[in-house]
């Protein structure tokens, strides 16, 4: 064995660097992910005017999750702390956005896809209302602050109102888009569809973030005991590197889940209002094809405009399709 060689945990963290760069970069590009023309995201927009586009909706979770590993990724190499919350409450956040940006994209036809992308901008005026709501009571505030609380409430409260009566005048379903949004049901329904992981390592980071003792003894390294002075006994463990990595490997899989799927969305061509993006793994859906005797041609996207003259509005005449996702693939571009 060559002594000089790497050892396999700075090959992969050597990997995971400039693939960080990458999405970071793409992130702070407002033209990055354009929709091509008459693509099946970009059908999304048709009739949809003065509403949230599936696509930006989608966006706004990926450009999210990047930021959170990138922050997780930062504290490792150029904060050197291996810290042992921080890490797995920000690829939390990752898997989480990630997750719930591919629950929109999968949703059943173009309506499917438009009422989940609106769910989640209703549950964001639902989460404010809460929010200002408990400010306006709070009587530790003055009473100038308390006001303005109220009247946030109302503006809220009327924003999602012509959230959702617009949506329903579009012809889409009004109690799908005010109905609460619960995230581990998103979660579990993603990985129902693509056999992945993604409720169960968002659980796991979810009892780090909640200081809960179960989630430290699965995943650290125990150290010692200490006792307090007075009485009581801690535990004491740490994060491996291995461990660090392995969560941030988790949030990069959660990220290119959604890339792939949102890139197939972006390019593949189709007017068919009924078109919905596979959710089967790509390996499963090779083997079942395979073993059936057939082979998957796929159809190579058109190219996609670096910078469209418009990222929300195109027509859609070609002959619909359902689109298929190959998730090995090259970089985004």
């Amino acid at each position: 064995m060559n002594d000089d060689a790497p050892a396999p945990t700075d090959y992969f963290w050597d990997q995971l660097g400039p693939w960080i760069t990458e999405v970071q970069t793409l992130s702070t590009d407002s033209h990055a992910y354009p929709l091509a023309q008459n693509s099946l995201l970009a059908g999304d927009e048709l009739g949809a005017t003065g509403l949230p586009g599936t696509a930006a909706v989608v966006r706004t979770l990926l450009d999210a999750a990047v930021d959170d590993i990138a922050s997780a990724y930062a504290l490792v190499t150029a904060a050197s702390r291996l810290s042992p919350v921080a890490i797995p409450t920000l690829v939390r956040g990752t898997i989480e956005l990630a997750g719930l940006g591919m629950w929109v994209l999968t949703g059943h036809g173009r309506s499917g896809r438009q009422e989940r992308a609106l769910r989640v901008a209703y549950d964001s005026h639902a989460n404010a209302m809460k929010f200002h709501a408990h400010l306006s009571q709070n009587m530790a505030l003055p009473p100038n602050q308390r006001t303005e609380a109220r009247e946030q409430v109302s503006k809220t409260k009327d924003a999602a109102a012509a959230l959702a009566d617009t949506a329903a005048k579009a012809g889409l379903r009004k109690t799908r888009i005010t109905a609460a949004l619960n995230r581990t049901e998103a979660l579990k329904e993603v990985d129902k569809d693509r056999e992945t992981q993604f409720f169960s390592r968002w659980q796991l980071c979810s009892g780090f973030a909640h200081g809960l003792a179960w989630a430290p003894s699965l995943f650290h390294t125990a150290v010692g005991m200490h006792t307090m002075e007075g009485g009581g006994t801690v535990t004491i463990s740490t994060m491996t590197e291995d461990r660090a990595l392995a969560m941030l490997q988790w949030g990069q899989g959660a990220i290119e889940e959604l890339r792939g799927t949102f890139g197939a969305g972006r390019t593949f061509i189709t007017d068919d209002t009924e078109a919905r993006l596979v959710s089967k793994p790509w390996a499963k859906m090779q083997a079942e094809t395979e073993a059936k005797g057939l082979k998957i041609e796929y159809l190579l996207p058109a190219p996609v405009p670096r910078r469209p003259p418009s990222s929300t509005t195109f027509f859609a005449p070609s002959p619909g399709s359902e689109c298929m996702e190959e998730t090995d693939r090259s970089p985004e571009s």
